[in-house]
């Protein structure tokens, strides 16, 4: 017996990529993490020049990462203590 396989008259479609989306997806998920962080350094080079000089001299970001800490810290007193 000869069996064959059954055709169409319409062509296969090739699967859509998914590159797109994902890559969306990604720098998305950046952009929100990464926005508040840059937000925070420069209040904090403002705030505390003396700070930002000691990263500079000594290539060293943790003073930067103790005084973000520390910023953060307040904030999170200050809206505790509102509500």
């Amino acid at each position: 017996m000869n069996y064959r396989k059954p055709t169409t008259d319409r062509p296969r479609q090739q699967p859509k990529s998914r590159l797109l989306p994902r890559l969306f997806s990604v720098v998305s998920i950046g952009s929100l993490t990464l926005a508040p962080v840059a937000a925070l350094t420069l209040w904090l080079l403002i705030s505390d020049p003396v700070t930002a000089a000691a990263v500079m001299e000594r290539g060293d970001l943790l003073p930067v990462l103790g005084a973000l800490a520390k910023l953060v810290g307040k904030a999170l007193a200050a809206m505790i203590a509102i509500l």
